[in-house]
């Protein structure tokens, strides 16, 4: 009788398996998914790049590495024994932190109050230092205390990543090439939240350098700063920081979508129950403005480009299931 092996793993099915000397080694070349989402006509096709399969679960590693990278060279940094102190609510903090226990750097992270308890927890656990501020004074403030305990802190390097042009330059180099090159160059709209701006900047100045790309920048209903209203409380940690960062570049903008929380916490709800992928509320924000794009006759038989932000593992305590409650963003995109 011959035993059966169909469920043994062959060479084949593990051929992508590889050893890796630094976590740095898993930064980028995120999957492409063809979403499939209710509502969504059947000519269009949405792809969202899930940045969750970082290292450290975020869309933030590839800025956190480009701009660490970008100091050490310039000497504004040393390659070891250095202290990096930053403003961010969440992923760009836990990048960092990640990145400085590996280089042996001291990290400093400065967070609004508010930020949820997962994210406090793992930043304290790759060894960074958590300083909290009154979510109520608002992010500047949050970045206006980080400045000041920089100044204070000798050697220290602060990374200002709203400011820093590594931030668009690391998916200048990564992020758009790879969207680029998984789809052998058919994106004919990329939809992309905004925080810093730097995802959109990065990603959207490569590929409308190649092609005819549309370029749709996401914001919060209640803190639509890109189209021209105030900001406000809202409740989609990545996106809406309140102003616009030096580094994003609304030359790029063809159009901008808002979306209201409740749109953005159940398109994440969908995306979890079709795809079995937890992902954060600022991935339900993309996915929401994807399928309004997908929609209209222009798109028709389109291909759309989106980017998943981060893992919604971080966000649990927000009670997603129920109703999402207002709060500032102060993290970043």
């Amino acid at each position: 009788m011959t035993e059966s092996t169909s469920a043994v793993s062959t060479p084949s099915s593990i051929s992508g398996s590889r050893i890796i000397r630094s976590l740095e080694e898993l930064v980028g070349s995120t999957p492409l998914l063809d979403l499939r989402l209710p509502e969504v006509p059947e000519t269009a096709r949405i792809l969202a790049k899930l940045e969750m399969f970082n290292p450290l679960s975020s869309v933030k590693d590839r800025a956190a590495l480009h701009m660490l990278r970008a100091a050490e060279a310039s000497g504004a940094l040393p390659a070891a024994d250095g202290t990096v102190i930053e403003c961010s609510s969440g992923s760009t903090g836990i990048a960092l932190a990640a990145l400085c226990a590996v280089r042996g750097h001291r990290c400093v992270i400065v967070m609004p109050d508010n930020a949820t308890e997962e994210r406090r927890q793992i930043l304290r656990d790759l060894g960074a230092e958590v300083v909290l501020r009154p979510h109520g004074d608002g992010l500047l403030a949050s970045w206006a205390f980080a400045e000041e305990l920089q100044r204070a802190t000798p050697g220290s390097w602060m990374p200002r990543q709203d400011t820093n042009p590594a931030n668009p330059a690391a998916h200048y180099a990564t992020t758009g090439p790879e969207l680029w090159e998984a789809t052998g160059g058919d994106i004919d709209v990329l939809v992309c939240g905004v925080g810093t701006g730097g995802t959109l900047t990065g990603t959207g100045r490569y590929l409308k350098e190649r092609g005819d790309v549309h370029i749709v920048a996401v914001e919060p209903q209640r803190s639509a700063v890109l189209s021209g209203g105030t900001s406000g409380l809202h409740g989609i940690p990545g996106l809406g920081a309140g102003y616009v960062s030096a580094i994003t570049d609304l030359d790029l903008i063809d159009e901008v979508i808002t979306v209201s929380d409740e749109d953005a916490a159940e398109a994440t709800r969908q995306i979890t129950r079709a795809t079995g992928l937890l992902a954060g509320v600022s991935s339900g924000a993309a996915a929401h403005a994807a399928r309004v794009v997908s929609r209209h006759s222009r798109w028709a038989g389109a291909t759309i480009a989106t980017v998943f932000p981060d893992t919604g593992e971080r966000y649990l305590s927000l009670a997603l299931g129920g109703p999402v409650q207002s709060r500032p963003s102060s993290e970043d995109t």
